[in-house]
């Protein structure tokens, strides 16, 4: 396989090189498309089509969920017919997996020491894939990540069936019996969703409200209701209340321990 490794600086961006085709590195993030085109894969395995299957989104979850940010923090999705998919270092490992077994050898070398920090030479890297003890030593070394990883997928797996239980569920709760589900007290979860962009108060009400952006998402819905008051006159009230997908996006970035769903 004659695969060498270039790399040249532009600021945090960095390309590496894969039989001749390049592959831009952006900080943490790996250009998808990029791989996929030096892959020379089909058009049923772009980026798009892969990140709509199960199998990748459980894993973009679980990252999401180790690292302690939202999945959308980890890829960044092009418009329009020239826009290109990136995505964090360890969602493109996994992809290059989907890909070929061949490139996903190179990336777990190449890619990885890229992204670790360590390095090797191109020429150290061309005799290790051709020298076939240390291909070997390689493909063990894989097989034995992927065990390592499978592993570790395993032992999330409960809890990203309870998360694919409560995103499943029916009907909506108010925050303060979200904070019970999520095992974390009303009041830090009310501070957290205002400190965080997903509610707000207006001026001279003591009513909390969602944003847009967030109802728009389906993850946070508003409750109105109207009750009577001893007058007879009516009041209109209204509450902010959490989503099944709302509570599963909270689940995911807050990290508190979710109680079991039964």
């Amino acid at each position: 396989m004659n695969a060498q490794l270039q790399a040249f600086n532009d600021n945090s961006a960095t390309t590496l090189s894969y039989n001749g085709a390049a592959i831009r590195v952006n900080d943490d993030k790996l250009n998808l498309t990029d791989m996929w085109r030096a892959a020379d894969s089909d058009p049923s395995r772009k980026p798009a089509e892969w990140l709509r299957s199960a199998d990748a989104q459980k894993f973009c979850l679980f990252l999401a969920d180790s690292l302690n940010v939202e999945i959308s923090h980890l890829l960044e999705i092009g418009k329009g017919r020239t826009g290109t998919t990136a995505a964090h270092w360890q969602v493109g490992m996994a992809y290059a997996k989907y890909l070929s077994p061949e490139f996903h050898m190179w990336c777990n070398t190449v890619v990885r020491e890229r992204m670790e920090g360590t390095t090797t030479s191109p020429t150290d890297i061309h005799q290790q894939l051709n020298d076939p003890t240390a291909l070997r030593g390689l493909l063990l070394t894989y097989s034995e990540k992927v065990i390592a990883l499978e592993h570790q997928i395993e032992e999330a797996k409960p809890k990203l069936d309870a998360l694919d239980r409560i995103a499943q569920a029916d009907g909506t709760m108010c925050i303060t019996n979200a904070a019970k589900v999520l095992q974390m007290r009303p009041k830090d979860l009310f501070a957290w969703l205002a400190q965080n962009g997903w509610t707000y108060k207006r001026p001279g009400s003591a009513a909390w409200l969602g944003y847009q952006s967030k109802t728009a998402q389906g993850l946070l819905e508003h409750k109105t209701t109207t009750v009577w008051r001893g007058d007879g006159s009516e009041k209109v009230t209204e509450q902010v209340r959490i989503t099944a997908k709302g509570l599963t996006r909270l689940a995911t970035i807050i990290k508190p321990a979710i109680a079991e769903v039964k």
